[in-house]
C-alpha cells in the first residue's frame, strides 16, 4: 500500500505525513508539492519527494504515480480551488489511485451561511462523481486560529470583539487532524465513511477570551457586535473584502450551531483523547504573554 500525500509541504500535510511515518516505511510514501525544497529532510530519510502543482494539472499525474491512497488536502484560495481540486481529482484517477482521503470541514452543508462551504460542497460533488473510495475527514475548528491569530491583538487591547454572541464550537488542535488522518491513511476499512474531527469540548469566545486571561495574565473582556457593526471595524483595519466575508460569515455560522459538531473521533482513530484548547495555549504562552 502505496500513500502519497499532496500539499505536503503545508502545515496539516506535512504533520499528516510525519504520523505517517511513524507506522509505515518511508519507501511506502510520496510526497507531492510545489515547492519540494521544502521537504528536503523527508527526502534525506528516503521518502519519495516529487514536483507536483495543483495550478498545473500535466504535473500530477505522474505525481501521484503508484499511489493507492492519496490525501488531499483543502487549499485555500476560495472560489479557484474547486478548479484546483478538479485537477487534483482527475490526476488521481489518470494515475489509477483507489482511495482518496479529503481534508472537509465540520460546517459543509448545503444551509450553512458560511463563505468557505459552497467550495467544499463542490469538491464532495466532484469526488463522489469519479469512482474513487473516498473519506470525508471533515474537521473542526483549528484551535491554531484563535491562539495565535485572534488572542494576541486581543489581548493588546484588552478585549475579544466578534459576532459569535457566545455560540460555541468544538476547536481542534492541527496536530489531533493530523495524526487522525495518518490513522485513516494507514489503515483500511475507511472507505466511504465521514468522520466529524473535533476537540474534546465545546467553548465560545467568550471562554476562549477567559482562558487567555488566565494564561496572560491579563484582563481580557469580551463583546459581540452586529455582524454589520463587525464588518465596519473590518473594512476600516483595511481587511480585504474576501476575508471579511469569511470572518462574519463564519460568526453567522457558529451561531446557527454549524460548529457544535461533538465527537470522539480523535480517541476512536488514533487511541488518544483530543487535546483542549488550553494545552495550545500553554504551547504559546509566549506569544500570549508578550515574552
Amino acid at each position: 500500500m502505496r500513500i502519497a500525500i499532496a500539499s505536503a509541504s503545508g502545515q496539516l500535510a506535512r504533520a499528516t505525513a510525519e504520523n505517517v511515518l511513524e507506522k509505515v516505511s518511508p519507501d511506502d510514501v510520496v510526497l507531492v508539492s510545489r515547492n519540494v525544497e521544502a521537504l528536503a529532510d523527508f527526502a534525506r530519510g528516503g521518502v519519495t519527494v516529487r514536483y507536483g502543482d495543483y495550478d498545473e494539472p500535466e504535473s500530477l499525474p505522474a505525481a501521484f504515480e503508484g499511489a493507492d491512497r492519496l490525501l488531499l488536502v483543502s487549499l485555500h484560495q476560495l472560489g479557484h480551488r474547486v478548479t484546483q481540486h478538479r485537477n487534483a481529482i482527475d490526476a488521481a484517477v489518470a494515475a489509477g489511485v483507489r482511495h482518496v482521503v479529503y481534508t472537509s470541514y465540520i460546517m459543509v452543508h448545503p444551509d450553512c451561511p458560511s463563505t468557505v462551504v459552497p467550495d467544499h460542497l463542490r469538491t464532495h460533488e466532484l469526488l463522489d462523481a469519479s469512482g474513487l473510495e473516498v473519506t470525508y475527514l471533515r474537521m473542526g475548528l483549528f484551535a491554531e486560529t484563535p491562539v495565535t491569530q485572534i488572542l494576541p491583538p486581543a489581548i493588546a487591547r484588552g478585549m475579544l470583539v466578534d459576532n459569535t454572541d457566545h455560540a460555541k464550537g468544538a476547536f481542534v488542535h492541527r496536530d489531533d487532524c493530523a495524526a487522525v488522518a495518518a490513522a485513516v491513511l494507514t489503515s483500511s476499512g475507511h472507505e466511504g465513511r465521514t468522520y466529524d474531527v473535533t476537540g474534546p469540548e465545546l467553548l465560545g469566545f467568550d471562554e476562549i477570551a477567559a482562558l487567555a486571561a488566565k494564561v496572560s495574565g491579563r484582563p481580557v473582556g469580551y463583546l459581540s457586535v452586529p455582524d454589520d457593526e463587525l464588518d465596519a471595524q473590518l473594512r476600516a483595519a483595511g481587511v480585504p473584502d474576501e476575508v471579511r466575508g469569511m470572518i462574519v460569515s463564519f460568526g453567522v455560522a457558529l451561531r446557527a450551531g454549524y460548529g457544535e459538531p461533538l465527537t470522539d473521533t480523535v480517541q476512536r482513530l488514533t487511541g488518544r483523547p483530543a487535546r483542549p484548547i488550553a494545552d495550545l495555549m500553554e504551547r504559546h504562552r509566549a506569544l500570549l504573554t508578550g515574552a
